[in-house]
């Protein structure tokens, strides 16, 4: 089973308990000064599991702008997180594997130091990190600069309840800490977020909390552990029947056993369950209860999305758009309310926020935009027409040539308009056309226009040689 019960669950909202759930939605003064900004960058979070987390959608998507094309920059923990911190996409940061923390801790690009908390410390913001950083980075006690405040878990996946011989751990400043027994390190780090901008209520700040879930092995709470048994994902790309528009090794590929991912698709579910309660319930309710939720904007992402049997692939890092696609909303003063189809990405979040602190994005040297001019506004102007997903270069259990799990090698995915087209490493292209065919069922690849499927391949591979402002010309051109 992958389920594993919770030792005890008495403690687990913290910051008011039952009570902040109770009173929650009473109105408080807006804080003045500057904007607060927080983000939230949950863990192989697909888009569109969003039903177990009622105050999430009641209290920040639906009263912010909801991106329904929400997208990584590559649907991988570690690089996706690099992504988001920089506002570089992994063609220029380059951290392309797990193996994420030398690459970006010893780059000579510096990437440590082009953080947004280094910009956000430097316009005078108080800065706190609480959960997962990247990958590979908690076996130290080092705290990257530009941190005020620093509570990191694990990030391996394990927010079980711990036990008394192997407690659940967390680095206060540089100290790890062993958490009290039965304590889930995502409902630790949500505890420290919510101190963290108590006691900051009468200056600007920047926060992010990093959950551990809902990443394998799935420890859902007892408030939790059933409310999603039998639940599974039912699209009709689930064990893809026919697969001749697939790549070759994609074509020889057995039915996945649906019982193991109904397994994690319940677990998944669950384990939203309790962030909804326990991580977003009490940061949002310490906000209120200071007076600063009116004035804090609030990002809500994941690092990458999940396929629980499409094309009868499982996981995450592959070429298709159940992989890439996100969460990805925001809310705040100024902040227009309603749905919204525009192309976004993880590199956006660094320059938005940047901006929000009143730091101009010229001054930037990021490959991602600034959403801000356009968040109050009915309809995004002079903004992206496409969009590149890279995969990694991680290798997975297939035998592969580059990387990206996959046998073909690596990949990148182009989003235009309805189309998504997709250039391997081999060679091997397969065009959808999203409208008609949301679940990516009928490579269009080899009937399409000659005449397209070569300027698709060609932008591809200018794009990925691409930074800064000529990558944005080619996503904006004709």
């Amino acid at each position: 089973m992958i389920k594993r019960k919770m030792s005890r669950s008495t403690f687990l909202l913290g910051v008011g308990g039952a009570a902040a759930l109770a009173s929650f939605g009473l109105p408080a003064s807006a804080q003045t000064g500057r904007r607060n900004v927080l983000w939230i960058i949950d863990d192989d979070h697909p888009r569109y599991m969003m039903d177990p987390l009622p105050v999430t959608r009641r209290k920040i998507r639906d009263v912010g702008s909801n991106f329904t094309s929400g997208s990584t920059d590559i649907p991988l923990c570690g690089p996706a997180r690099v992504s988001l911190l920089t506002g570089l996409s992994v063609t220029t940061h380059e951290c392309d594997t797990n193996s994420t923390r030398p690459t970006f801790e010893g780059s000579s690009r510096g990437l440590g130091e082009r953080t947004v908390a280094r910009h956000l410390k430097d316009a005078g913001y108080a800065t706190g990190h609480f959960g997962k950083y990247i990958n590979g980075h908690a076996k130290s006690t080092f705290v990257p600069p530009n941190w005020d405040r620093w509570c990191e878990t694990l990030g391996d996946g394990i927010d079980s309840g711990g036990n008394a011989t192997i407690p659940n751990r967390g680095n206060v400043d540089g100290t790890w800490i062993d958490l009290e027994n039965g304590l889930p390190t995502s409902v630790w780090a949500a505890r420290m977020c919510a101190d963290f901008v108590q006691e900051r209520a009468n200056s600007a700040w920047f926060a992010q909390y990093c959950p551990t879930i809902p990443h394998f092995p799935y420890a859902p709470t007892p408030d939790s552990e059933h409310l999603y048994d039998g639940a599974r994902r039912r699209v009709s790309s689930i064990n893809e029947r026919d697969m001749s528009d697939k790549p070759r090794w994609m074509r020889d590929l057995p039915r996945n056993s649906l019982n193991e991912a109904q397994r994690e698709f319940e677990g998944k579910k669950e384990e939203l369950a309790d962030l909804d309660r326990y991580g977003i319930v009490p940061i949002l309710a310490a906000l209120e209860a200071t007076g600063q939720l009116a004035n804090t904007v609030i990002f809500f992402t994941s690092d990458n999305g999940y396929l629980h049997g499409e094309h009868r692939l499982r996981k995450k890092d592959k070429p298709y758009w159940e992989s890439s696609e996100v969460p990805f909303f925001v809310k705040g003063p100024g902040i227009r309310r309603g749905t919204r189809t525009e192309l976004v990405n993880h590199t956006d979040l660094m320059p938005t926020t940047c901006d929000i602190a009143g730091i101009s994005p010229t001054s930037l040297d990021v490959d991602g935009r600034s959403m801000l001019a356009n968040l109050g506004r009915d309809g995004f102007s002079g903004w992206r027409k496409r969009m590149l997903v890279s995969g990694s270069d991680d290798v997975g259990p297939e035998l592969n040539p580059g990387g990206s799990n996959d046998p073909s090698g690596r990949w990148w995915l182009l989003r235009e308009g309805t189309k998504a087209f997709i250039l391997r490493e081999n060679g091997a292209k397969e065009l959808y056309w999203m409208k008609s065919d949301p679940h990516q069922e009928r490579s269009k690849a080899r009937t399409a226009k000659r005449a397209l499927i070569e300027r698709l391949t060609d932008t591809v591979k200018a794009m990925r040689r691409s930074t800064g402002e000529t990558r944005r010309r080619l996503e904006a051109g004709p």
